[in-house]
């Protein structure tokens, strides 16, 4: 019996995306000057059908279409650049799938995509980057042919396609208008689309096959493209460029966002999803995963590698001991105590924020909390003199809160995780008791 295939989980909502409509089209090419008897409606109409018909039918379904922002726009939060929404596409995702699409995005960064797509083995992202298209056109036939070019060369980038309405969606609002109205040639320089990818979603079980990134570019432009003479001809150039990478696994995903993250060097810890600034403690130490590298504590990347420190199996030390039993006087007692890492040499951690950690030991039926802020302070060792005092006829155990700490290391090459160096992390936890809570050896 063959082993089912792990799906992905996201949470999406169905939504209708924007359509081509004749009205939108009118009002875009009004606004860039265009009022000729071609772009009246009802030619305008002709126009579009033929559009539609000549679109490639795909499969592969989006959940967010945006565009690069303008000043005043909300913006998507988490991105390489400032992006907003540009039409609608087939779903539109929760917090969930927004947390895909901030690490799908970089991934599609022109420089990222094109370092993963050189140098990291078994990246599956493809690139169409065909030659300019030329030639002499009527202006509402040269937005014809971009439309169709747009089109088509977004959608090859993926093999089952790109779903058509999806694509009329990115078309709906693809003409981009002049800063100067006055302009004697249509150049409003490159515009553009990131478009979110979900394939085969199913809404009852929240899962999808597959999630990927889509990212289409186009430079259009028309000379004297408001020439009034009989059929005019203008000389057009349309330059098209598009990416597309489909993961079917997160652990995928995972690995080329690191590769590229360990590279660049940018923000490279924000994980998928990142898990804000909560450190986990685990009791023993855990499996050498992704997973794991997301919970622990980070370091500052390097160009070849990316470490964190994992911390697992919260214990007390004993600090000293006062019998102060048969004395008739309190007893003062000072000792000097290392907190810190014990690593052989310092870590530098990654502190733009601070981390947070905490675990509980229990022993004797005695509660230890551990809990600790991670800044720049734990970089290296510090000592410093505890002083204690016990009062006459009493004893006093003294313990000093710890947990192993170990260096995971990523590989951006393999996109594999192996654990390095193991040493203890001594707090500034500090507890007495009554009775003795671990063994004086």
């Amino acid at each position: 019996m063959p082993i089912p295939r792990k799906r992905i989980p996201v949470s999406l909502a169905s939504a209708t995306p924007t359509p081509l409509t004749v009205d939108a089209l009118k009002k875009q090419l009004t606004d860039i000057g265009l009022t000729c008897p071609d772009s009246e409606k009802s030619k305008l109409e002709e126009y579009i059908t033929q559009v539609q018909r000549q679109i490639p039918v795909g499969a592969v379904e989006t959940f967010a279409i945006l565009k690069p922002a303008e000043p005043g726009e909300n913006l998507y939060t988490g991105m390489v650049t400032d992006l907003a929404e540009a039409s609608i596409g087939n779903w539109e995702p929760d917090s969930t799938g927004f947390g895909y699409a901030t690490v799908l995005e970089y991934i599609q960064y022109a420089a990222h995509f094109d370092w993963l797509l050189a140098n990291k083995p078994g990246f599956t992202g493809i690139l169409n980057n065909p030659p300019t298209y030329s030639g002499r056109f009527d202006t509402i036939d040269g937005v014809k042919q971009m439309f169709l070019a747009v089109a088509t060369d977004a959608s090859s980038t993926l093999i089952k396609g790109l779903d058509k309405a999806s694509i009329e969606s990115v078309l709906s609002n693809a003409i981009a208008p002049l800063t100067d109205r006055n302009a004697q040639n249509y150049a409003p320089g490159p515009n553009s689309r990131v478009i979110f990818l979900v394939e085969n979603y199913d809404p009852v079980t929240q899962e999808a096959d597959g999630i990927g990134v889509l990212t289409v570019w186009w430079d259009l432009q028309i000379k004297d493209y408001k020439e009034k003479k009989d059929s005019p001809k203008h000389d057009t150039t349309l330059t098209v460029r598009a990416r597309s990478v489909l993961y079917s696994s997160l652990d995928d995903m995972n690995a080329d966002f690191l590769a590229a993250e360990t590279h660049f060097k940018e923000n490279a810890f924000c994980g998928i999803p990142r898990p804000g600034t909560k450190v986990t403690i685990f009791p023993a130490r855990p499996p050498a995963t992704a997973e794991t590298f997301k919970q622990s504590l980070p370091k500052i990347a390097t160009e070849d590698e990316l470490q964190v420190i994992v911390l697992f199996a919260p214990n007390l030390q004993n600090v000293g001991c006062i019998d102060n039993s048969n004395s008739d006087t309190t007893t003062d007692y000072s000792k000097s105590v290392t907190s810190g890492f014990t690593f052989s040499t310092s870590q530098t951690l990654s502190v733009e924020a601070s981390f947070e950690a905490s675990a509980e030991v229990v022993k004797a039926g005695f509660k230890v909390g551990l809990s600790v802020s991670f800044t720049e302070q734990w970089s290296t060792s510090t000592e410093e003199t505890i002083n204690f005092s016990v009062p006459a006829g009493k004893k006093a155990y003294t313990y000093q809160g710890y947990m192993l700490a170990s260096l995971l290391s990523y590989d951006a090459k393999t996109g594999a995780y192996k654990y390095k160096d193991t040493a203890q992390f001594l707090t500034n936890v500090l507890a007495t008791s009554a009775v003795p809570l671990v063994d004086s050896n």
